[in-house]
C-alpha cells in the first residue's frame, strides 16, 4: 500500500514539472488513475486514495456528481522526499562530501536463558533481532537519502541532507552507532570518478536513454492514431511507472559530479510531451 500512495502521489503530479512547479496543481477523476495505474486493482486504487485524503495529501471534491482528486502542497512535499534528485537541484554544490559511519553496539552475553540457548543484547538493551531490524532501517534511510556504500558501514553522500538524517535519528530509537562526517577533500581519486563508479552514472544513463527512445516511438504511434487505443494505454502506463523507478534510482548528484549532458531534463521533457499527446487522445476517445 505505501508504494501505492506514492504511484498516486506521483501520477496526479505526473503531467507537469512538479519538481518545480508547487501549487496549482490539476484535478482528476478515479478513472485517470485507474489507466495510468494497470498493475492495480481499481479497489486498491480506491482505498489507497481515501486514506491519502484523510491525511491531507490529496484534496478531494465532488464536481457535477464526479468525484475528483489533485495533490496538495502536503502532497508534493511528501513525494519529494523520495527523489533525492529534488534536492540535487537545487543548489550548486558545496564540495562537501557527507560521510556516514554506522556501527553496532557492543553485543553482551547473558548466559543462558534456558537448556541449549543463549540470549544476547547489545549494550543499549536492544536484542541481535533488533538490531538486525534497524541496520536494515537505518541503511533504507541513507539510502533513500541518496547515500551510496562506499566500503563495509561507511556511506557517503554530496547532498546537504544532514538535517533529515538528524530528523529520522530523533525520531527513531535504533540500536545502531552513527556518526556524519562532513570533508571537503577527498585523499584518493577524482570526486568525479567517484561519483560516476559508486552511484553506477553508466547504468543509470542507459536505462535513462533506454526510457527516451521508447517514449519517442510511443509519441510516433500515438500521433498516427484517431484515438488512444488499449495498445497505447499499457505502453503508457508502463512507461509512467519506469519513469517513476528512474527518478526514485537518480541520487540527484550535482551538476559538477555528473556526466557532460546528463539526460534528465531531456527524460522529462520528452515524458512531458507525451503525456500531453496521450491526454489529447483521450479526450478524442472520450468523445468518439
Amino acid at each position: 500500500m505505501k508504494l501505492l500512495k506514492r504511484k498516486i502521489l506521483f501520477t496526479l503530479a505526473s503531467e507537469i514539472d512538479f519538481f518545480k512547479i508547487n501549487e496549482g496543481f490539476e484535478y482528476y477523476p478515479y478513472k485517470f488513475l485507474y489507466a495510468r495505474l494497470l498493475n492495480y486493482k481499481s479497489s486498491s486504487i480506491r482505498d489507497a486514495v481515501l486514506q491519502l485524503a484523510a491525511s491531507g495529501e490529496i484534496d478531494k471534491i465532488t464536481r457535477n456528481k464526479t468525484v475528483l482528486f489533485r495533490l496538495t502542497a502536503q502532497g508534493r512535499s511528501r513525494l519529494l522526499y523520495f527523489f533525492p534528485i529534488s534536492v540535487g537541484q537545487k543548489k550548486v554544490w558545496d564540495r562537501i562530501w557527507r560521510i556516514a559511519v554506522i556501527k553496532a553496539r557492543k553485543t553482551i552475553k547473558l548466559g543462558k536463558a534456558r537448556a541449549g540457548s543463549t540470549s544476547e543484547v547489545t549494550q543499549s538493551g536492544s536484542s541481535e533481532v533488533e538490531q538486525a531490524r534497524d541496520f536494515r532501517k537505518l541503511r533504507q534511510t541513507l539510502r533513500t537519502l541518496s547515500f551510496r556504500k562506499l566500503s563495509r558501514g561507511v556511506y557517503i553522500t554530496p547532498l546537504p541532507i544532514s538535517a533529515q538524517l538528524k530528523n529520522f535519528l530523533l525520531e527513531e530509537k535504533i540500536s545502531v552507532k552513527i556518526a556524519v562526517i562532513e570533508s571537503r577533500r577527498l585523499l584518493l581519486g577524482d570526486d568525479k570518478q567517484l561519483a560516476k563508479q559508486v552511484w553506477s552514472l553508466n547504468s543509470l544513463l542507459k536505462e535513462y536513454q533506454n526510457l527516451i527512445n521508447q517514449a519517442i516511438v510511443l509519441l510516433k504511434y500515438i500521433k498516427g492514431q484517431k484515438s488512444l487505443t488499449s495498445k497505447a494505454k499499457k505502453q503508457f502506463s508502463l512507461i509512467l511507472d519506469s519513469y517513476f523507478s528512474l527518478l526514485g534510482k537518480d541520487p540527484g548528484l550535482p551538476v559538477k559530479l555528473l556526466p557532460i549532458d546528463w539526460p534528465f531534463d531531456l527524460v522529462k521533457e520528452t515524458f512531458l510531451r507525451l503525456a500531453d499527446r496521450v491526454k489529447a487522445k483521450e479526450g478524442q476517445s472520450d468523445g468518439v
